[in-house]
């Protein structure tokens, strides 16, 4: 008896050597100076189930390179998941029913099956990037919807083409009708017109953010009425923007997301597309337990959701272009302005109408 009192009295001692050393850890990843070092996100499952493919060293790449980072940073696990429209709800019911606990979905083309789901799963969140879901009445608490504002960035982009046209004749590119696309094609407009009275804005809407062809198309289009800079905002299908461009030649070209500097010179400069910085917002909520279901956001220049990306501006404008001095002149200006829409001082106007 004496022996296995002895025996209860070192295992209950060693429970509270182990639970006090347990608390120690738990208070010291609290407190660490380096929150990298603490894998404060093991066990928690995010999935991302795309409309668009990844690779496209555009959006979705920097989506992946959001939630990547978040695994690098927490130590979660990811899952990524090319969907098509005949599988949204099933793609995306499978991740719910796979135990993940956010799940990230991309553009309004997704927004039902992302609703559906979540009736049906209301423990898991899901953070809609890009939707117009709790919007009007509607909420659900285990929804984060986000818009993308990028008025900001295409006035400051319209501004300098403006600036740079010769012929006073631009072109601007949307890939979709949609509501913030279409803010970006007027204040692209408004920006352009601010610098040079005299400029004709040609617009486009490819219906696709995948379609080269089509995007071709209109530029050889854009090219032959006179414009001379074409802005492009329509992911994917800007390729076929810079294909048309190269074909002709002395084309200024720009675009969102998408580097094509190094195969044709005449690139002009990237309005980046924050699509990762909405993820590793929405999972540092998830893990901080202040998660923002219920609420629709706004991703802008602001906050990470659009950013001018001045280093490809700057390279082109010390470049050897016929158009470089335009821009090494005017980039000071523009670079002011974007510092005052983002402060505030300076508002552009977010018009959801269709561009003319």
């Amino acid at each position: 008896n004496m022996k296995k009192r002895l025996i209860g009295v070192l295992l209950a001692l060693l429970m509270v050597a182990s639970l006090a050393t347990g608390c120690a850890k738990q208070a010291a990843s609290t407190e660490a100076a380096a929150p990298a070092a603490a894998k404060d996100g093991a066990g928690i499952k995010v999935a991302v189930v795309a409309n668009q493919k990844f690779g496209d060293n555009g959006p979705m790449d920097n989506l992946k390179a959001g939630v990547e980072s978040m695994v690098a940073k927490h130590g979660i696990e990811a899952k990524y998941l090319e969907s098509s429209a005949e599988t949204f709800e099933e793609d995306v019911r499978a991740m719910a029913k796979a135990g993940y606990n956010l799940i990230i979905t991309t553009f309004p083309y997704m927004s039902e099956a992302t609703t559906i789901v979540a009736k049906e799963y209301p423990n898991t969140m899901f953070c809609a990037i890009y939707q117009f879901i709790n919007v009007g009445d509607a909420s659900y608490a285990n929804i984060w919807d986000t818009e993308y504002h990028g008025e900001g960035a295409f006035y400051i982009a319209g501004w300098l083409a403006g600036k740079a046209t010769k012929t006073n004749t631009i072109g601007f590119q949307v890939g979709g009708e949609e509501p913030s696309p279409n803010a970006e094609g007027n204040a692209f407009m408004r920006g352009a017109l601010a610098a040079n009275p005299n400029v004709t804005v040609e617009f486009a809407c490819i219906n696709s953010y995948e379609d080269t062809a089509t995007t071709y198309e209109y530029t050889m289009a854009m090219i032959d009425k006179g414009a001379d800079v074409i802005q492009g905002d329509s992911g994917g299908s800007n390729a076929g923007m810079v294909d048309a461009a190269k074909e002709k030649g002395g084309v200024l070209v720009g675009n969102e997301i998408t580097d094509f500097y190094s195969t044709y010179p005449e690139f002009n400069g990237i309005i980046g597309i924050g699509f990762g910085a909405n993820a590793v917002q929405a999972i540092e909520a998830y893990i901080a337990g202040t998660y923002p279901g219920g609420q629709h956001g706004i991703m802008d220049l602001a906050n990470g959701g659009y950013f001018m990306d001045w280093a490809s501006y700057e390279r082109f404008a010390a470049s050897s272009s016929a158009f470089a001095a335009a821009y090494k002149d005017n980039l000071p200006e523009a670079k002011s302005m974007a510092d005052k829409i983002i402060s505030g001082e300076m508002k552009v106007d977010f018009d959801t109408e269709y561009p003319n």
